[in-house]
């Protein structure tokens, strides 16, 4: 007999996290790669912590968080993300919560905010990082990843719903005009994720011709949650290749994180 639970919808591993094809998650090497950096630099912070993740897509990093123990909450306004983001919770018995909208008790309440590639899908970037850092604590971190180098802007950019990519000195100013202090700046993904990031923009400017809408909204709302393309080498990931590759390009990023190469950028800081 075939076991149909939710839970066997889902399978885990400490290097690769969740993947869950029956329900439409599987994560891309990008997301692989920026997953790695981001669990590393949380290891900071304790494990208790109250975190909130804003754009929290389907929610497979919240699956994470809340396994190593975190108090963890997401912030997803998209309806389609929300619907997969519970899905994914339920099959792999997370812990977490997700909420369409900020609840009025979040004034001050977070340890930790995390937001990772929100911002170039929001046009004022500025307020935005402003109404977070209500929702944070005193002494409290935001953690931010954003897509890198502006001369890199693609069709992948184009489908996802960007307003913009960002230089080293855009997101530097930006965070310092927010009266927060950088207390950790990396440049992550290369080379694997500007190789990926590359065959994507092949990928997506065929898709962008047979797509019916140039609207930001419509396009930031599935940009978390569609993973046709994935699907098909999820397996190939997973193989004992694709993971020896994945660790080899998690090694190659953490060593160049100081370069200006990668293709996004990792940020952790705190109020002046």
């Amino acid at each position: 007999m075939n076991d149909s639970s939710p839970t066997s919808q889902v399978k885990y591993s400490e290097e690769l996290g969740i993947v869950a094809p029956a329900i439409g998650w599987t994560p891309p090497i990008r997301y692989l790669l920026r997953r790695a950096r981001i669990l590393s630099l949380l290891k900071e912070t304790s494990p208790s912590t109250k975190l909130l993740e804003i754009g929290c897509g389907a929610g497979a990093l919240l699956c994470d968080l809340a396994r190593r123990g975190y108090s963890a909450q997401g912030l997803e306004t998209s309806s389609r993300a929300l619907v997969m983001a519970s899905q994914l919770a339920r099959a792999a018995q997370s812990t977490h919560d997700i909420s369409p909208i900020p609840h009025a008790d979040w004034s001050g309440n977070f340890d930790v905010i995390c937001a990772f590639d929100v911002l170039e899908h929001i046009e004022d970037d500025y307020a935005a990082i402003e109404e977070w850092l209500h929702w944070l604590r005193p002494q409290g971190k935001i953690v931010l990843s954003v897509p890198a180098h502006r001369s890199r802007w693609g069709s992948g950019d184009a489908w996802a719903g960007h307003w913009r990519r960002y230089d080293r000195n855009d997101i530097r100013k930006l965070i310092i005009d927010c009266g927060l202090k950088i207390d950790h700046f990396e440049c992550y993904g290369f080379p694997l994720a500007n190789a990926t990031e590359a065959l994507g923009n092949l990928i997506y400017s065929r898709m962008l011709i047979e797509r019916k809408t140039d609207s930001k909204s419509e396009a930031t709302a599935a940009s978390g949650i569609d993973r046709r393309n994935y699907l098909r080498i999820s397996r190939w990931t997973h193989s004992l290749p694709g993971r020896a590759l994945i660790a080899v390009a998690s090694g190659a990023q953490y060593v160049t994180r100081n370069r200006n190469w990668g293709s996004g950028y990792l940020v952790m800081a705190s109020r002046r």
